[in-house]
C-alpha cells in the first residue's frame, strides 16, 4: 500500500513564514518626529499618547485601504472598548463613496478629517506600501492641522508616509502584504496591551 503523500502545507514550510514575521517585527524601525527611537520606546510613547487622550477628551481617527482598513477597524474598536479612548474609523461605505464621488478618491480621508478633527486629536494612518495618495494626503493634512499622527508602513524604507514628520512612525521591513498587515496589527495590539496596564495601574492606585 502506497504511503500517504506529504501534506502540501509541509512542503510550503509555513513555520519559516512565521519566523519571517517575527523577524520583521523585531527589526521594525521607529521614529519620533523624524528622530530614531527604539521600538520599545516607540510602543511606550504610543501607549502614553493614547493614555493622555483619556484625560484630555481627544479622539483617535483611523484610516487605511483594503486589509489595512480591516486592521484599522479592529484596533479602533479595541481601543474604544478596552482602552476607554474615543476612537473611530473613516471607512464607512456611504462616507467613502460620497467623498470619492464629490472630491475624488484621493480625498476620501482628508476631506472628512478637515471637518471632524480638532487640534490634539490623533490620526493613525496605515499603509503597507506607504505610497497610497489618499493615506499620505490625509496624514500630511492632519499634521498641518495640528493633529498628532501615528504612521505605520512597510515595503520601501523611503516611502512617502514614513518620510512625513509624523509624531510616531513605525516601519515594518517587509515586502509581504501579510507580514505588513499582521505586523501593524501586532504592534498596535502591543501598545494597547501596555495602555491597559497603565489604566489598570492608575485605577488600582486611585482605589488604594
Amino acid at each position: 500500500m502506497a504511503a500517504d503523500p506529504e501534506p502540501i502545507f509541509a512542503r510550503l514550510d509555513a513555520l519559516s513564514r512565521l519566523r519571517g514575521l517575527a523577524k520583521c517585527l523585531e527589526e521594525t524601525a521607529c521614529e519620533q518626529r523624524g528622530e530614531p527611537l527604539s521600538l520599545a520606546a516607540g510602543l511606550a510613547a504610543l501607549s502614553d499618547l493614547w493614555y493622555g487622550l483619556r484625560a484630555s477628551g481627544g479622539r483617535v481617527f483611523w484610516i487605511g485601504n483594503g486589509g489595512s482598513a480591516a486592521v484599522a477597524s479592529h484596533l479602533s474598536q479595541d481601543l474604544l472598548n478596552k482602552g476607554g479612548v474615543s476612537s473611530m474609523t473613516l471607512n464607512d461605505p456611504a462616507l467613502i463613496t460620497c467623498m470619492a464621488n464629490d472630491y475624488g478618491y484621493r480625498a476620501v480621508f482628508a476631506r472628512p478629517l478637515s471637518t471632524l478633527t480638532q487640534q490634539g486629536d490623533v490620526l493613525v494612518a496605515l499603509s503597507s506600501s506607504g505610497m497610497s495618495d489618499n493615506i499620505v494626503d490625509a496624514a500630511a493634512a492632519a499634521i498641518e492641522r495640528g493633529l498628532q499622527v501615528v504612521a505605520l508602513s512597510a515595503f520601501s524604507a523611503d516611502n512617502r508616509l514614513r518620510k512625513l514628520n509624523a509624531t510616531l512612525s513605525f516601519h515594518v521591513p517587509t515586502s509581504n502584504f501579510g507580514h505588513a498587515e499582521l505586523g501593524h496589527a501586532a504592534l498596535l495590539h502591543t501598545a494597547l496591551d501596555c495602555l491597559q496596564d497603565l489604566v489598570e495601574g492608575s485605577l488600582g492606585a486611585a482605589a488604594s
